[in-house]
């Protein structure tokens, strides 16, 4: 009798991974002050449609949306799967984050005895903050592909906007408040950084021309006593890096503020970036960001931070095979090609609802 093999044949080629960032700004759907305007939301699973219209006040419903939004098109694309097949689940707890992990339904429908269309795994993470929310993901390499695995990617990004949760008087009508109003108010977050980082957040100053360079060579500007507005407004723009910075790492990881070791993690060589250009929206990155834990560098995570417009500031960390630092300082290789893409803005009509209605290219 004669016997058959199976031959197991895949459908991409191989390649080396990469980190998408995407982010979608909420701002222009909440302006429309429409409670209907919830653009595609039909054609998400009816678990998260019900997730985001619990949402009372229209802003987080858009948010809500958006996230959902960027994580299917996420998992769409680096997994090629049907829109309407997706499936959101959650980490065990107590992360409790956001994955995807096919169904053995799907994993069914994926399989034939000739072909096996292997489902990529996908790590990817979300944040959201004053109506712009931002994913960064990457695909787990597989070792059939010779891509090096030493190591589960794990990303994490994360929001902060500097001109939200400051003290009272800051968002008035009223001068600028003094500088111990700004120093008591970094006091509150004693339990989240260093004795070292709250000296320097409370101390740093606006570096020279010379040293707003975006390499890791960066040196820390002279930390120095500033009561003018400008000085005021920078060491702002410094808490809110720090803060970014301490969430995407931590987020990375999967733990939370409450994580005993999260004093003992430091950045040093921050550098709050300075407002984008208007017509460009997204400005340059700092690469510069020192990190240790336990006063021990840690050479294996890199970690980036830019800003989007005016007030927002954007933090990325990621580690792993083909993402994380390749050398320590937490920067990238320039002697290879970026695995990080840059910040790109995913627009709902353009780029999402092609893939939501059936219509677009990316299951070939």
């Amino acid at each position: 009798m004669a016997t058959t093999t199976t031959t197991t044949t895949r459908t991409t080629p191989p390649k080396s991974p990469t980190l998408t960032r995407w982010y979608i700004d909420t701002r222009p759907l909440t302006a429309t002050a429409n409670p209907t305007n919830l653009p595609l939301i039909t054609t998400l699973q009816p678990d998260d449609q019900a997730s985001i219209r619990r949402f009372h006040h229209l802003k987080d419903k858009h948010m809500s949306l958006a996230s959902n939004l960027l994580k299917y098109l996420f998992i769409h694309r680096s997994c090629r799967i049907p829109w309407d097949r997706i499936t959101l689940s959650r980490t065990p707890a107590p992360h409790r984050r956001p994955c995807f992990i096919p169904s053995a339904t799907l994993l069914e429908s994926t399989t034939t005895s000739t072909t096996t269309k292997a489902i990529p795994r996908i790590e990817f993470n979300v944040s959201h903050q004053a109506s712009l929310v931002a994913l960064a993901g990457t695909t787990i390499p597989d070792p059939a592909d010779g891509v090096p695995t030493e190591g589960i990617p794990q990303v994490g990004i994360d929001i902060t906007c500097t001109n939200e949760r400051q003290p009272a008087s800051r968002n008035s009508t009223t001068p600028e408040p003094p500088r111990d109003t700004f120093t008591n108010y970094v006091d509150i977050f004693a339990e989240v950084f260093s004795p070292e980082e709250i000296r320097l957040i409370k101390t740093l100053q606006p570096p020279t021309a010379h040293e707003t360079t975006t390499t890791t060579t960066t040196t820390a500007h002279t930390p120095q006593e500033s009561s003018s507005d400008a000085g005021l407004e920078y060491s702002y723009r410094v808490f809110y890096a720090y803060w970014a910075l301490k969430e995407a790492y931590i987020k990375m990881t999967g733990e939370a503020l409450l994580a005993p070791w999260l004093r003992e993690l430091e950045f040093a060589g921050v550098v709050a970036p300075e407002p984008a250009a208007p017509k460009t929206k997204v400005g340059e990155p700092y690469t510069g960001v020192r990190t240790t834990l336990h006063k021990q560098p840690v050479e294996e995570v890199r970690v980036e931070i830019v800003a989007f417009e005016t007030d927002y500031l954007i933090a990325t960390a990621a580690r792993g095979p083909g993402i994380g630092a390749r050398r320590g300082g937490g920067g990238a290789d320039t002697a290879q090609q970026d695995s990080w893409e840059a910040l790109r803005e995913i627009d709902i009509e353009r780029d999402v609802r092609p893939c939501a209605e059936g219509r677009c290219r990316c299951l070939e």
